[in-house]
């Protein structure tokens, strides 16, 4: 289906012995001082670095990796000496670190007290964005934009992704890489050694999605490393994640419907919504519409809209608001819609499959490969799909896990999908929308993290702080205080998806 395309003993009172980056000089062989690649504002001060860690800890590879490491501060509202450090989701998204990219930091920054009041470090994980040499897998990409003109050829799609990991293996092998240290553990690893590099004693780590399961990871290894976590739409080692991607996904659709009727203004517009997209599921499934469409790149695609690839378009529009709040009308649009309107909307589709320049898919396959599919029953997945009729015609997709098969899988640790206890305080943040790292995911993190605090915001979807200025506040109480419930009285505030009219 696819649709996945997650109480340390030096206490809070601050960090004793704390330096800035400015003064890092800890290991001159391992972090080094680099011009910065890009322009920061006036009022944002940058420092950057490379990291330089081994490839291959076990000694599989002679390799050395540079991670790039950036330092974002604002002199005029620091006054705090706890950084926090960001850890990207995916597995594979980049820290946002290139010259197109840094900005978004700029606004996120200045943005947000909770940030704006400490450093904010950021890295790259090994294998995505400005990691050098980098392992990746451009022909991982190649495969998926050529799954949209499969339509149902589950045989197409099963030979494409097997081929893909098998040349992308036989490539980065070649140039002297070991596919068996892009695990989480290594990039834990990474983390501390970053965290010593800078002398600090303790750090608050903010992980997203996938990051959430690095930081779980972390504190796992190296629980003194960390003051805090904000764990935000949080991806649990133990969840199964390729097996539960039946019912995590008929739950989101469930709570979309039932979020429309309980609006009058979308139940007027899209009376029955549930109904009409099962309808139209079937409909395209039997009979799909093909369109040739431009990506942003200019490069001309053949896409074949089956009702299983809407589902995947609906469900990626599912991670914010804007993109919740349109769904019913990309429903209705597919429907009723002239077919410039829908040729248009196919473009957006297709665009949705080009991978960022900073997206690290070989990362991805390795931890799909070494921590994910040795610990999922893919034959109960395609059972469970029979359990709702949206999704029965997924039972029939054999292509799950199917790459693993031409990759490295190494020796299997059953420690990566064992629940993580902790007494390290976390903030828990979940979206009640959210499609690929649901509330109940938040909620079981909640009961093995001892000293967590739990909050679900219910016109949220996936990224809680980047779309939710009420989960900000939040987080500036909890970094303030993280053995203090937070409150604040946005909560009281917030209001459900404001679903958008009929387009034309």
């Amino acid at each position: 289906m696819k649709l996945g395309l997650w109480i340390a003993a030096l206490g809070f009172a601050g960090l004793a012995g704390f330096m800035t980056a400015d003064d890092a000089q800890a290991d001159p062989g391992k972090l080094s001082r680099t011009d910065c690649w890009f322009k920061a504002p006036d009022k944002i001060a940058a420092r950057c670095y490379r990291l330089r860690v081994p490839e291959s800890r076990a000694g599989r590879s002679d390799m050395a990796l540079e991670l790039p490491v950036v330092v974002i501060s604002v002199p005029e509202t620091r006054r705090r000496e706890d950084p926090v450090v960001y850890l990207a989701g995916g597995p594979g998204d980049g820290a946002w670190l290139d010259a197109d990219r840094i900005g978004f930091w700029w606004e996120f920054v200045a943005d947000n007290a909770w940030v704006n009041e400490r450093d904010l470090v950021l890295m790259d994980q090994r294998g995505t964005g400005l990691s050098r040499p980098r392992m990746d897998c451009p022909e991982h990409e190649v495969a998926h934009i050529r799954s949209l003109g499969f339509g149902l050829d589950r045989r197409a799609a099963r030979e494409a992704y097997m081929e893909a990991a098998s040349d992308c293996r036989a490539r980065v092998e070649k140039e002297g890489h070991d596919p068996l240290s892009y695990t989480s553990r290594e990039s834990a690893t990474d983390l501390h050694d970053l965290k010593g590099a800078l002398r600090l004693q303790q750090w608050n780590v903010y992980g997203l999605s996938y990051g959430t399961r690095l930081a779980l990871t972390y504190v796992r290894d190296y629980p003194h490393d960390v003051r805090s976590l904000i764990l935000d739409s949080v991806y649990l080692p133990e969840s199964a994640f390729i097996e539960d991607d039946a019912w995590r996904t008929d739950r989101a659709f469930q709570v979309l419907f039932e979020g429309c009727r309980r609006s009058p203004d979308c139940d007027r517009w899209y009376p029955k919504l549930e109904q009409r997209l099962l309808a139209l599921v079937g409909k395209l499934n039997k009979t799909p519409i093909e369109r040739q469409v431009e990506l942003e790149s200019g490069r001309q695609v053949k896409v074949v809209v089956t009702g299983e690839l809407l589902l995947n378009y609906l469900f990626q529009n599912l991670y914010n608001r804007s993109g919740i709040e349109t769904v019913p009308q990309i429903v209705d649009l597919f429907e009723k819609g002239s077919p410039a309107e829908i040729t248009s909307e196919i473009g957006y589709l297709a665009d949705l499959y080009v991978d960022r320049p900073d997206w690290g898919d070989a990362l991805g396959l390795s931890i799909d490969c070494h921590e994910e599919v040795p610990f999922n029953d893919l034959a109960k997945l395609q059972r469970d799909y029979l359990r709702y009729p949206l999704l029965k015609s997924f039972a029939e997709d054999d292509s799950w896990g199917v790459a693993c098969a031409n990759w490295p899988m190494g020796p299997i640790d059953p420690v990566e999908n064992q629940p993580i206890r902790s007494d390290v305080p976390a903030l828990l943040l979940a979206g009640l929308y959210d499609p690929i790292t649901p509330p109940h995911y938040a909620r079981l993190a909640g009961s093995r993290l001892t000293n967590s605090f739990y909050f679900e915001f219910l016109s949220a979807g996936h990224d809680v702080l980047s779309n939710e200025p009420c989960a900000g506040e939040l987080a500036k109480q909890f970094l303030d205080d993280p053995m203090r419930t937070p409150g604040h009285a946005c909560l009281g505030r917030l209001r459900p998806p404001d679903f958008r009219p009929p387009a034309g």
